[in-house]
């Protein structure tokens, strides 16, 4: 009698044979989801975590103790109405010692959206216990969702999104305002005008940018004039200026 013990997702090309696979029990949870809501869903805290060890760990208190480093907290999101904070060391969720941030990670990500999770941190030498109610996780910038639209059928060949705090994390906006740029296409008016994925979009000639529906309605009102000016705000590069033909 054969037994699945996982499923596998990928295998090296030339690599001896070196595969990769997910447990069994994650594979039945996944299906379950899709059976039930046509997608996957994965639990979210609104955490950037890292492991604590050497001297880290001596730094804040937890030389010989085992848990994950709250590097930052992303505004709004679980953790943060929980009272989560950074620099925050979680020791334990729901009873499980956390040795590393993938324990985390893949805890937080086989809960439910709403459900409760009672979160062990330690603080300036002293535990806490802090109830966190789950959320959905945000969707990665490549597969950004919700309000995401190809402008214009895709006469200017590139793709924005509302920009989400993971979004402004990863590409290193800080607070701003905009839409952001999640596709552009090669060869496209948008590849050409030097349009790139990750650009922040704060102005349509000299209009504000508040929404996706309002940046189309903006393209919309300019493209028949003397062109479109867009200020775009880069990571490592500041605000410029694009002419978008």
């Amino acid at each position: 009698m054969h037994q699945v013990i996982g499923i596998n997702t990928m295998i090296i090309a030339g690599g001896q044979g070196i595969g990769f696979a997910i447990p069994i029990d994650m594979a039945e949870k996944v299906i379950k989801q899709l059976k039930q809501t046509g997608e996957v869903t994965r639990g979210w805290f609104g955490v950037s975590v890292q492991d604590v060890k050497g001297d880290l760990a001596e730094y804040y208190g937890a030389k010989g103790q085992t848990g994950v480093l709250v590097a930052a907290v992303m505004p709004g999101d679980p953790a943060e109405k929980a009272g989560i904070k950074a620099q925050d060391i979680i020791t334990e969720v729901n009873g499980k010692k956390m040795t590393s941030s993938r324990d985390l990670t893949t805890l937080v990500a086989g809960l439910g959206v709403g459900d409760k999770a009672e979160v062990k941190v330690l603080r300036g030498g002293e535990t806490k216990t802090l109830e966190v109610e789950i959320g959905k996780r945000p969707l990665t910038l490549a597969d950004a969702g919700g309000d995401r639209q190809q402008e214009n059928d895709g006469e200017y060949g590139f793709q924005v999104s509302e920009l989400t705090p993971e979004m402004a994390e990863r590409y290193n906006l800080g607070n701003a305002n905009g839409i952001i740029v999640v596709g552009v296409q090669t060869g496209s008016k948008a590849d050409k005008a030097g349009i790139e994925e990750g650009d922040l979009i704060l102005e349509v000639n000299h209009g504000s940018v508040d929404s996706v529906s309002h940046f189309k309605k903006l393209l919309d009102q300019n493209k028949k004039g003397a062109g479109i000016k867009l200020l775009v705000k880069r990571m490592n590069a500041g605000l410029m200026v694009i002419h978008l033909a």
